[in-house]
């Protein structure tokens, strides 16, 4: 979404940090509560960061995805359930910015500016893929019926994207406005984690859908790489704003203490090489997450201005999705070890209840649980080694790596190496 014109109404980024920092003072005890953070989202909304990425031309502020991601993992760290929510919103102002016709493209664009929020209703409790959920004809509208389960922010959305069955059998998505008696959203999530993304169930009951709010699944590989890499991604934006929460929390814990375990002679506990190292582990390991999740952004901004210009190819999205379950891992990764590692700072008052050190590591696992990373890093292997069954996720394999030439030096020393290794074989058998 490209930067053009003049924006008279700039992003007001004191507020933005006022708001992170609110966010981030009472997250401990809305979660103790239960209490849904919707005036922050309401917040957040009036500031403009649900049109960040409309372009300037429309009303929004032309952000990159870049920009986004870096303010995203922000908010992720004042309050992770907030930056959670925003999943769905960002992707399908993606997909029409990218793919829709221009008259679909700049409605989703008025309805964002305007402030309108967008959850996302995917899931159904079904033993094979296919889509129980139903959109069927009445009159000059269509009717939803079906339930969707973890249906993240939708209980804050003025609408609803979700995928459904039409009558002639083919899945189709959906847009159905919350504001009628036939959308019901319940807060019934009960997971250790994330319990206020509002990821609970969502039912259908006889929904009016405006026809123009139906539309194909785009058969493009693009379309669907693009929806799935930043899907993923946003998810990892969350996951590193928790290791940045995690490292402040600790550090703030550090720094409050004059007493070590073990240790008579240390009057300040943040002079202990020990609770040194380990605070300095953690703060690379956020370090690192953050940088992946931007560096990650970055590629999808190179692939989307490409895409505007004609030039980007389906190879292109492949690679962008293909790039984001390559650091799903390594963001897991580090975030799950760090969210455990702070508690090597402190003793036995720091798994104290009302410290709530243990959130981080709950929410940092519920997170990463969404899309399990061993088969991800299994379907990158899978490329890496030519297995055809990954081109049905990213529709090519990896090129073979060509073998050397009798000539190349490597083919030497490997058959020089295997000689050895064959000889000294033999020598221990004698």
């Amino acid at each position: 979404m490209p930067d053009t014109g003049h924006d008279p109404r700039p992003f007001d980024h004191e507020a933005w940090d006022a708001l992170l920092a609110d966010a981030a003072e009472h997250v401990r005890s809305r979660e103790t509560e239960h209490e849904l953070p919707r005036d922050l989202l309401a917040r957040a909304l009036r500031l403009g960061f649900g049109r960040v990425r409309v372009p300037i031309s429309h009303g929004g502020f032309g952000w990159s995805l870049r920009e986004t991601f870096e303010h995203l993992v922000d908010l992720a760290a004042a309050d992770s359930h907030l930056a959670h929510v925003f999943r769905g919103h960002f992707v399908l102002l993606e997909e029409a910015a990218a793919f829709a016709d221009p008259a679909v493209r700049d409605r989703w664009f008025s309805r964002a500016v305007a402030g309108e929020f967008i959850g996302n209703a995917q899931s159904e409790k079904s033993e094979t893929l296919d889509v129980a959920t139903t959109l069927t004809r009445d009159g000059d509208q269509f009717l939803l019926n079906g339930t969707k389960y973890y249906t993240t922010g939708s209980i804050y959305a003025d609408w609803i994207d979700l995928a459904a069955k039409a009558e002639d059998g083919e899945t189709v998505m959906v847009a159905v406005a919350t504001a009628q008696n036939g959308v019901t959203c319940e807060d019934d999530w009960d997971g250790f984690g994330q319990q206020l993304t509002g990821t609970g169930t969502t039912h259908f009951v006889d929904a009016r859908v405006d026809p123009r709010h139906v539309r194909g699944i785009e058969r493009s590989t693009a379309w669907g790489q693009l929806r799935q890499g930043l899907f993923q991604l946003v998810l990892l934006a969350v996951l590193a704003g928790v290791g940045q929460s995690a490292l402040r929390e600790a550090v703030t814990y550090v720094r409050g203490r004059h007493r070590l375990f073990g240790r008579l002679d240390v009057t300040e506990v943040r002079e202990d090489p020990l609770v040194q190292d380990t605070i300095g582990s953690v703060s690379s390991a956020a370090f690192t997450a953050r940088t992946l999740v931007i560096a990650a952004a970055q590629q999808w901004d190179e692939i989307l201005e490409r895409h505007r210009a004609g030039s980007a190819t389906e190879g292109d999205f492949r690679g962008g999705k293909r790039d984001v379950y390559r650091i799903q891992g390594e963001v897991i990764d580090r975030v799950l070890t760090l969210t455990t590692e702070i508690f090597e700072v402190g003793g036995a008052s720091q798994v104290s209840s009302a410290r709530g050190f243990d959130r981080f590591w709950r929410h940092a696992r519920t997170i990463a649980s969404h899309n399990p990373v061993k088969q991800r890093r299994r379907l990158i292997g899978a490329y890496e080694l030519g297995v055809e069954e990954s081109a049905e996720q990213f529709g090519d394999v990896a090129p073979p790596t060509p073998a050397p030439r009798a000539d190349d030096p490597r083919a030497r020393v490997g058959a020089g190496a295997g000689a050895g290794a064959g000889a000294a074989a033999g020598a221990g058998h004698a």
